[in-house]
């Protein structure tokens, strides 16, 4: 039993290893695309960066939030466990830390805090579903606002915990996890932009670039491989 564990444990980590190139190329071509856009837009979604500021600012002068977080981390697991069919038998949250107990347990529902910023996404859908019932464009740049708001929150102290010896990333394995994680936030954080950036972030145009960039890096990779 301990051998098929440390097993599987070392075929995560190659596989995981074996996703490095095509995360930085998926990486590169999302910055890239999003700081085109962005500079190339002006003034137009200055309200994106001042909530990025903002919380910044708020963090280093005020307080961390973390109850808050520690709240959304936890609503996160229980969120992706109820997906998953798991039955949520115990909620708790404190001041710095909190616990939640399911009837099951997987890789989504062990990492889905790290994965999705439960906020940011909350704040996304409450903006997507007003849309439909009524003209709301002169809220835009609010929404802007608290999707740069709530990024920054989760990114920051998302890397606070990270910083700390973590139970979560131990179960799947420490390296896996956070290749894992960085995979996974690149296609949420492109998911997320574009609903913020509806006319500047094409999904698909996103999709098909990184696409063509990871074949590239590949081919690079197996080409110096051969050479060798």
């Amino acid at each position: 039993m301990v051998f098929i564990i440390n097993k599987m444990k070392f075929l995560r980590n190659i596989f995981a290893f074996l996703l490095i190139p095509a995360i930085c190329a998926a990486g590169y071509t999302l910055v890239k695309k999003f700081l085109y856009f962005t500079a190339s837009a002006g003034s137009l979604y200055i309200s994106f960066w001042i909530g990025i500021l903002c919380y910044i600012v708020f963090q280093i002068v005020f307080y961390k939030p973390m109850r808050t977080y520690v709240f959304g981390h936890e609503l996160s697991h229980a969120i992706a466990g109820i997906l998953s069919g798991a039955k949520i038998k115990k909620f708790k949250v404190g001041a710095e830390s909190g616990g939640v107990v399911l009837t099951k347990d997987n890789i989504w529902i062990t990492l889905a805090p790290y994965f999705f910023p439960i906020y940011t996404i909350a704040i996304v859908g409450i903006y997507v579903l007003l849309g439909w019932f009524a003209d709301i464009k002169q809220f835009y740049s609010y929404y802007l606002f608290l999707i740069g708001f709530s990024i920054s929150f989760h990114i920051a102290l998302t890397m606070r915990v990270l910083s700390i010896e973590q139970p979560d990333l131990k179960i799947f394995g420490t390296f896996f996890s956070y290749i894992a994680i960085l995979a996974v936030n690149i296609m949420v954080f492109t998911l997320i932009a574009s609903f913020a950036f509806v006319d500047g972030i094409d999904i698909k145009d996103v999709c098909l670039h990184a696409y063509d960039n990871i074949l590239k890096i590949y081919k690079f990779l197996y080409t110096g491989v051969l050479e060798i």
